[in-house]
């Protein structure tokens, strides 16, 4: 592992036919040492080997390049008999502060001795942080097989903690304990084990699912028949019971059959986050009554489940990158701790839904959702677009013995709604009744038949502008710019992954609109032609929905005049103003900082068009060592409609004051006066007020909680681990070129 450990000058180790004879062979490095010495000169002579603070981690580091992997200090002796034929040990080993993923488990001690022939006694102990747990007994070593062994277990106390740290991860945030005595006889083949595990106050949290179980007064009972359960409950963070009634037969914990039920009422088995799981999170809530039967080879499974009202659950459908199939050949770099994560296995993902990878199983369970459980389905996770729908659904789920998922039936939608992104521009579409999802065999492979509505105020007039002709009056015209609630309808047809998507727009028909019928039947007939050209569908569809208005066959000629080009130079001109005068003003005053804007618009609160130019001057001074900052300035009308409430003197029209509480400017406090122009309420508003502001660097959510010395000392800390790792590197590098130097060295000396 490119560590520098040294040897005893005089080590020796022979390798025989039928013996190993070791002679001061000492491994040694920073107070660890590790030696292998024969008792005795004589062939096949017992070996001890000794160990003397020896770190775990530097075995466990040979098979897995992760230090945290298993890791404890290890002290004792073991001696092997005839190691080479018939091994025998003998001896007491202590490990202390056995860690599992840098999860301290406890202390652990080992002690075999060989007090007749073919008898060990063994005695072993975990302690130390809650642990005591105890194995007594002695093994019976006999030829052909039949070597058999009797052991007392006796666990007073074994705490969550400690087996959260062999869970590779898979439990967190455990508490409580399980105790329990057990009887172990028999042979390896076929042992006896007799007991029962206690639970006392047990909770977890399944990081899979991120939900919180409790298990208290509960009881696992293991006999010759195998392990039974009696009324054995689960409960969720609300006390929601998930009860467990049965057994699983075996007689050498190897091979089981099951028959036991599973049964539960609005237990919640999800609790999650997309940080869990980037394909399916939410809440998840169930009732259960299922019955599992089989062996562990081919375990057969049926009943019913209901997810109730307050299940909220998201699915992501995975997203086919472009360019993946392309890459092939090419040199790809991916995370290999965490595949599911990358792109280019995500792509994969799709036929994951499709398929268990536990196989053997024959499951078949009819699945009822209740019309009040919320589900979003996120299409386009890029963009943003997502389904969110509630509804009732009776469907058949099942895996068969090749891993094959199966899933029938129709999920009838209720309401619920589809958005619609388009860069920053999100409309939401409101589902109609009677919409549904219908599956016929595997999940990803559904029908969709989905109707949803939006529904956008726009005038007709540019809609109807060619039909109303060039002799139709300006009062009459003026009559197609009264807004009127349009339909936009989006229909998402056939399959799921591929919907065929269309529009349509409508003027409905149960509404009483302040406009004249002709008015009302031009606009419908205009309707009925577009629906025979889908492309110019299409187009009044878009334009309803990223513009809210329609546009006319000639969009240059459309009825709003916003996007003219006077006003496009007028504002162009504006910003080089703008530019040019924050640039003359740099340094007209020594220690005052000054700022113009100029902005150019259209104003049409007179009921016409004006154009309108305003000048914002500001002014800033920084006092009391740059703690208080003073800002004045106010707004100039130089064009356009005059505003009668705005004082033509008033210089100091927006005041604030600026002053940090702290140096670092973590925590500022502002007053201020702000005066400005709002067009819709018809003239200048004043708003006073004082803010308290706090401003946070962070990297992680977390840190925002965290005081500033705990962050510079983190950073510190990231900086310097930084730098070792820096520094180790270069010293591989240098031994990686100095090792095959000395190796030619010594070539030429031979």
């Amino acid at each position: 592992n490119y560590d520098q450990w040294t040897i005893g000058a005089g080590n020796k180790l022979m390798i025989g036919t039928n013996s190993i004879t070791a002679t001061d062979f000492v491994l040694s490095k920073s107070g660890q040492q590790l030696s292998i010495n024969s008792l005795s000169q004589n062939a096949n002579a017992p070996l001890e080997v000794k160990f003397v603070n020896f770190k775990l981690q530097t075995i466990t580091a040979f098979v897995q390049n992760d230090s945290t992997l298993v890791d404890g200090s290890m002290n004792g002796a073991v001696t092997f008999t005839d190691i080479m034929n018939d091994p025998i040990f003998k001896g007491e080993v202590t490990i202390n502060d056995l860690s599992i993923k840098n999860d301290t488990a406890g202390n652990v001690k080992i002690n075999v001795s060989n007090t007749a022939e073919g008898v060990y006694t063994a005695n072993a102990t975990l302690s130390g942080r809650g642990n005591d747990v105890k194995l007594d007994g002695k093994y019976y070593m006999k030829g052909n097989g039949n070597s058999n062994f009797d052991l007392a277990l006796n666990i007073a106390q074994l705490p969550m903690a400690t087996v959260q740290a062999f869970s590779n991860g898979a439990i967190k945030s455990a508490s409580g304990n399980v105790n329990g005595k057990f009887a172990v006889t028999g042979t390896v083949a076929k042992p006896s084990v007799r007991g029962d595990l206690n639970f006392d106050k047990a909770g977890f949290n399944f990081g899979m699912l991120n939900s919180y179980f409790t298990i208290d007064q509960e009881k696992i009972t293991v006999n010759d028949q195998g392990i039974s359960f009696r009324n054995f409950q689960v409960k969720d963070s609300s006390g929601n019971a998930l009860t467990l009634n049965g057994v699983a037969n075996t007689n050498n914990f190897m091979n089981y059959k099951f028959d036991f039920t599973i049964r539960s009422n609005n237990f919640q088995a999800l609790n999650s986050t997309k940080r869990d799981n980037k394909l399916f999170y939410g809440q998840l809530f169930f009732n259960s009554n299922l019955h599992v039967q089989g062996t562990e080879a081919a375990p057969v499974i049926d009943g019913r489940l209901t997810v109730n009202e307050k299940t909220k659950m998201t699915i992501v459908l995975p997203q086919r990158e472009p360019g993946v199939v392309e890459r092939e050949g090419i040199i790809e770099f991916v995370d290999m701790d965490a595949p599911l994560n990358d792109s280019l296995f995500l792509a994969a993902a799709i036929d994951s839904l499709n398929k268990s990878t536990l196989l053997g199983m024959d499951i078949s369970v009819i699945v009822e959702v209740n019309k009040e459980a919320q589900f979003s389905l996120v299409i386009d996770e890029a963009n943003g677009d997502f389904l969110n729908v509630k509804g009732e659904a009776s469907l058949t789920t099942g895996i068969d013995p090749s891993g094959k998922l199966t899933l029938s039936g129709t999920y009838s939608l209720d309401e619920g709604t589809y958005e619609l992104t388009f860069n920053l521009i999100k409309r939401k579409f409101q589902i109609q009744q009677g919409s549904s999802i219908t599956w016929l065999g595997e999940p990803t492979q559904a029908n969709v038949d989905i109707t949803a509505q939006y529904v956008a105020n726009a005038a007709p007039l540019d809609l109807v502008k060619n039909e109303l002709g060039d002799d139709v009056s300006t009062t009459e015209r003026n009559t197609f710019l009264q807004k009127l609630p349009f339909d936009v309808t989006l229909r998402m047809q056939g399959a799921l992954l591929k919907p065929d998507i269309s529009f349509d727009i409508k003027l409905p028909e149960n509404k009483s609109y302040n406009v004249s019928n002709t008015i009302l039947t031009l606009v419908r007939d205009k309707l009925i032609i577009l629906r025979q050209e889908p492309g110019e569908m299409n187009k009044q569809v878009f334009a309803l929905l990223l513009l809210n208005r329609f546009v006319g066959e000639n969009p240059f000629n459309s009825s709003s005049e916003g996007i003219s080009a006077n006003t496009i130079a007028r504002q162009s001109v504006s910003k080089l103003l703008t530019e040019q005068l924050n640039k003359l003003a740099g340094s007209l005053i020594e220690g005052v900082d000054l700022n113009f804007d100029v902005l150019a618009s259209e104003d049409y609160t007179t009921g016409e068009r004006k154009d309108r130019t305003d000048l914002n001057v500001g002014l800033s001074k920084k006092l009391l060592n740059d703690r208080l900052t003073v800002s004045v300035g106010s707004n100039f009308e130089l064009e356009g409609p005059q505003n009668s409430n705005q004082r033509n003197n008033n210089i100091a029209g927006d005041v604030a004051l600026n002053y940090r509480l702290s140096q670092d400017g973590r925590y500022m406090l502002r007053a201020y006066r702000k005066n400005e122009y709002e067009g819709i309420i018809d003239g200048y508003i004043i708003e006073t007020g004082v803010s308290f502001i706090i401003s946070i660097d962070y990297n992680k959510f977390k840190e925002i909680f965290q005081s500033m010395a705990k962050k510079r000392k983190l950073r510190q800390e990231r900086r310097k681990q930084r730098q070792e790792d820096r520094q180790q590197e270069k010293q591989q590098q240098a031994q990686a070129s100095v090792q095959p130097n000395e190796a030619i060295k010594e070539d030429e000396q031979h």
